[in-house]
């Protein structure tokens, strides 16, 4: 047993016993557009997108939070899909298709809520989901989209 505990304690010594710190980029590993090569049909025009044909979205956006009394609200976030089919989802009754759920990497807190999912359609262009999300606190997020049992997953920074 003393052995196990000399064990853990050297891990934790040796890894500096700290979590990820989100004002030092070096541990906040935030995804960038750049780092795959999915190209979205060219109705949307050139990117920077992320994600996949099946589920994708721009991660800038999550760059415009905005400050509020429940944390960090992040506005209007469009979410991109080949199987979305405006004309049946846009009268679904009941919860969205599209569900984003959050988790912080860098520290405790509360979960991150999920404010919804809203069909749109731009004539020219064609139908897309926006959606809006509380961060309870700053810090470095793991964002999870489903949609239609397809998953993106990317990290962001969000605060001071």
């Amino acid at each position: 047993m003393l052995v196990l505990r000399l064990i853990v304690a050297a891990v934790f010594l040796v890894s500096g016993g700290n979590q990820l710190k989100a004002d030092d980029p070096s541990t906040c590993s935030v995804t960038k557009a750049s780092e795959q090569t999915f190209v979205p049909p060219a109705l949307w025009g050139p990117g920077p997108w992320f994600g996949t044909e099946k589920l994708w979205t721009r991660v800038q956006m999550w760059e415009y939070w905005q400050k509020d009394e429940l944390g960090y609200y992040v506005p209007k976030l469009a979410w991109f899909s080949s199987t979305f089919d405006w004309t049946p989802e846009h009268w679904l009754k009941g919860p969205s298709l599209l569900t984003i759920t959050g988790r912080r990497l860098d520290g405790p807190s509360k979960l991150l809520i999920f404010e919804g999912a809203f069909n749109a359609y731009v004539p020219s262009q064609g139908p897309f989901i926006t959606a809006s999300v509380h961060l309870p606190t700053a810090g470095c997020w793991e964002i999870t989209g489903h949609y239609k049992g397809e998953n993106l997953k990317f990290v962001v920074k969000i605060g001071p």
